[in-house]
């Protein structure tokens, strides 16, 4: 999965959300990032609690429609199953709901818009009120349960993950066991991913599934079924594995074979086309400012580019990213005893932070592969 950010599209070609054009340019993109790999994507229930500043706000892109009835509220999901189907349709396969919490610690509720009995829309959540609150807890518990009838009736109960808060630490350990307490009670039958790069938080048990960037997820390999890993802006020293402009390909092709050897069922990334500066603080356009407003290394917050008519180009980086996982691919597909054996002493010794750099090497090993297949 890479972060999908519907609401740059809103921003950069001034369609309105939910309507016939914003969905017709999100097909186009989602197109695109299938062609290229993905089948799980964030799925905006709520404008997603990432990358904003304190106090600001997000185009707002919910797809869940809410309306306030006196103390209840009444959900209408009909731009969320447009949005199933239509993700279905481009060959999605997995949805990660957006984030319920805010980002780095859960603290605060994400922006929910409502309408209210005069027929007037107002935000009810957002970074005024605590995540623990128990109005927000009345109204994720009500929410629940149209959720879960909706994602059984889609058939797509056991393809659904929740999110809580990425990349928590030891300091937010209370508010982050209370919201995963509140979320594990009222979606009892779903998985929970987030990215944790930190095993003795993993261990406290709150998180189904952690996502560990490159360079801590060892203590990981051995403990968990369902090994994911992620990188973003902060893997760049020691030759990891990342996809800057400024780095050779071999540095995100060598994925295919790193996944291999560790047996990785996931990986995230969270920038396919995030075109805001640092904490969203303005928009920018992606073809002139690559860097997020010289915050990030240039290409770490979007890997297309936003063409004419809501056509996306792809990068560079993104076509290198397809080879790794055709890579994978092939690799997986090896049965007779010399291919797994070569592949065996092909990824013996290597590891995130140590393998070949020859990009002349990994295209002899997916070579010998393809005649041994």
């Amino acid at each position: 999965t890479n972060w999908y950010h519907a609401d740059c599209l809103c921003d950069y070609y001034g369609v309105e959300a939910m309507s016939d054009e914003f969905f017709e340019v999100n097909r186009k993109f989602i197109s695109m990032a299938v062609k290229n790999g993905m089948n799980c994507i964030l799925t905006p229930l709520f404008t997603p609690p990432l990358d904003t500043d304190i106090g600001g706000e997000r185009t707002t892109v919910q797809l869940v429609s809410v309306i306030i009835k006196d103390d209840c509220y009444e959900f209408d999901l009909s731009n969320l199953k447009r949005w199933i189907d239509m993700c279905r349709e481009c060959g999605i396969k997995y949805f990660e709901m957006s984030h319920l919490f805010t980002q780095w610690g859960a603290r605060a509720t994400p922006k929910v818009m409502a309408l209210d009995s005069d027929g007037k829309e107002k935000r009810v959540f957002g970074w005024d009120v605590s995540s623990t609150d128990d109005k927000y807890i009345s109204f994720l518990t009500q929410l629940s349960s149209v959720l879960d009838k909706f994602f059984i009736g889609e058939g797509i109960k056991d393809k659904v993950f929740f999110h809580i808060s990425d990349e928590p630490s030891k300091d937010d350990i209370d508010n982050y066991k209370a919201c995963a307490g509140v979320m594990k009670s009222i979606f009892p039958d779903y998985k929970f991913m987030d990215a944790l790069s930190d095993y003795d938080f993993y261990q406290l048990g709150y998180v189904d599934i952690p996502v560990p960037c490159e360079h801590k997820f060892a203590p990981f390999v051995s403990n968990v079924p369902d090994l994911w890993v992620y990188h973003c802006c902060g893997q760049y020293r020691n030759h990891l594995p990342n996809r800057f402009i400024a780095m050779p390909s071999i540095r995100n092709r060598i994925l295919g074979l790193l996944f291999y050897a560790y047996d990785i069922k996931g990986f995230l990334q969270w920038g396919y086309n995030f075109y805001n500066s640092h904490l969203s603080k303005s928009h920018i356009n992606p073809f002139e400012c690559t860097d997020a407003g010289e915050v990030f290394p240039s290409g770490d917050s979007f890997v297309v580019y936003p063409g004419p008519g809501g056509e996306p180009y792809p990068s560079l980086r993104l076509k290198v990213f397809r080879d790794a996982l055709q890579d994978l691919k092939a690799f997986r597909s090896c049965k007779s005893d010399e291919a797994i054996e070569y592949l065996k002493s092909a990824t013996d010794g290597i590891g995130f932070e140590n393998y070949f750099t020859s990009p002349g090497k990994l295209l002899e090993i997916r070579e010998i592969i393809n005649h041994l297949l």
